[in-house]
């Protein structure tokens, strides 16, 4: 017997699974509203950092800033 698969399944197997990993993030509360804002800033900061090394070195090297 050949099973097909139809795109419902697809798309309705595709969002339990989001559902489910929504269901998480609701279970964990605000935990992960903080987690991604301290990510993003520490990104910001580290990426800051590196901006300011690139133009130091641009200075010194008389490169383009």
């Amino acid at each position: 017997m050949i099973f097909y698969m139809k795109w419902n399944d697809i798309v309705y197997g595709i969002g339990d699974f989001l559902e489910m990993t929504f269901q998480v993030f609701h279970a964990l509360g605000n935990v992960p509203n903080i987690i991604f804002t301290l990510v993003i800033f520490g990104g910001l900061i580290y990426w800051l950092r590196e901006l300011v090394k690139y133009k130091a070195a641009a200075k010194r090297t008389g490169g383009v800033e």
